[in-house]
């Protein structure tokens, strides 16, 4: 029973940390845009890979949420 649990919440934890992450200040974001872009980048396509790996249709679900709220967000910003 605790391996399907696993399934389910490794994808939404990994979500949860990179979606909620702390605002960072004007100085602090220009400092190594590129690379930290490209770190957002790798780590999104990794995240994606988890959830897509992931068998349960409530979960495909959350992840489009979260990636049509955070691509809002950042055409807002």
């Amino acid at each position: 029973m605790t391996s399907w649990k696993k399934t389910i919440a490794t994808p939404f934890k990994k979500a949860a940390t990179f979606f909620n992450q702390p605002q960072q200040t004007p100085h602090s974001r220009h400092a190594n845009a590129k690379a930290r872009e490209e770190h957002e980048r790798r780590t999104v396509k990794e995240l994606q890979g988890d959830v897509m790996a992931c068998g349960y249709e409530d979960v495909l679900v959350m992840w489009s949420i979260l990636d049509k709220s955070n691509s809002s967000n950042n055409l807002s910003s």
